[in-house]
């Protein structure tokens, strides 16, 4: 009868772990199936993505005429890339180095060629809007909308574009950052840098987020790091609107330069450190050591983040700008004006002329 308590004792403690050992395999069970749903989700929000947005995409060719040739020998360079459809009319967006300059360009929708008419070409973006002659019997739309704000790092991207000579592929990437410089040169706004590769024909595609809405296009890529930049949809919107009313874009310019400083509490102060004689900046009453705040809605916090501050203000027309002089908050009210023909001098890392 003593035996029994030491037998009781050594069959549960066998019982214990073989219940353990159970629990685990199926905790572990349990675990692969959650992730396998995950995968499948994942995978069927891909699919729906890529069937509501194919029939947007489309393959841009454009010819260029080496100059200095007979016309009769003449030597033509053909570009290719992609593009979309941003509306109803037939306007599609495509890159500037696949459409400014070029003799003609094509689309290429569901293998029928397309005509089209030059709408406008902003290089310093390296956007161009082009209007299809003669419209295809049944095409989608991707929506530019200026109100989706930029994704944070590590969303997941999707891609839908035409490499090579085949149709509309899908391709999942990354948001690996938001630049507004590269190395000294400093952006013309903020450009969201991802995983995707936009080699062989990808550029200017569409990169939607996983709601399917579009958050950018591809506008350059990244060998070194083998990815690229997109334009972001707001920025996307402020151009479109101006190529679509006047074939051009009109940046507008404030007339000042600013550099940064550290200040007691090593905090960053972007102050204006010269301001260009006649210009707006000098006639709405901003003067020199001003810190600079906010620029219309965007706030300041680094010197790079003046050329997207200005980059959304509108030529002619009148926007916010606060600082800080002394101890003392001011707001000015500025009115812009387009940026001067004459070149202006362009700061480095440290300062930047708008």
């Amino acid at each position: 009868m003593k035996a029994l308590p030491v037998l009781f004792f050594s069959l549960s403690v066998r019982h214990f772990r073989i219940c353990w050992v159970v629990l685990f395999w199926g905790f572990c069970t349990l675990s692969a199936c959650a992730n396998s749903a995950d995968a499948l989700a994942l995978q069927q929000r891909l699919i729906e993505i890529f069937d509501q947005n194919k029939d947007a995409v489309v393959r841009v060719k454009a010819a260029y005429r080496k100059p200095d040739t007979d016309e009769r020998e003449s030597q033509i360079t053909l570009r290719v890339g992609t593009g979309f459809f941003v509306s109803k009319e037939g306007h599609v967006m495509v890159s500037a180095s696949r459409a400014a300059g070029a003799d003609r360009v094509w689309i290429e929708f569901k293998g029928k060629l397309y005509a089209t008419e030059a709408v406008g070409h902003d290089r310093l973006t390296n956007i161009s809007i082009l209007q299809v002659v003669k419209l295809p019997e049944e095409f989608a739309i991707i929506p530019v909308d200026a109100s989706v704000r930029p994704p944070v790092l590590g969303s997941v991207t999707v891609a839908i574009s035409c490499p090579l000579d085949l149709g509309p592929s899908p391709s999942m990437g990354m948001v690996t950052g938001i630049d507004k410089k590269l190395g000294k040169k400093v952006f013309p706004t903020a450009y969201i840098r991802t995983s995707l590769d936009v080699s062989a024909g990808r550029g200017g595609c569409p990169v939607l987020d996983m709601n399917g809405r579009l958050i950018g296009m591809a506008v350059a890529s990244i060998p070194d790091l083998g990815g690229s930049y997109c334009l972001p949809s707001d920025a996307l919107a402020r151009i479109r609107d101006d190529l679509l009313f006047s074939g051009h874009i009109i940046h507008s310019w404030i007339g000042f330069e600013v550099a940064s400083k550290l200040n007691n509490d090593n905090t960053n102060i972007v102050y204006l450190s010269k301001l260009i004689e006649g210009a707006p900046a000098l006639e709405a009453g901003l003067k020199e050591g001003d810190h600079l705040l906010s620029i219309g809605d965007r706030i300041i916090e680094n010197v790079v983040d003046v050329p997207t501050a200005v980059f959304f203000t509108r030529a002619n027309q009148y926007t916010s700008v606060k600082i800080l002089r002394g101890v003392e908050k001011m707001e000015f009210s500025v009115k812009t004006l387009p940026w001067p023909q004459k070149p202006l001098k362009v700061g480095t890392d440290r300062s930047f002329s708008d």
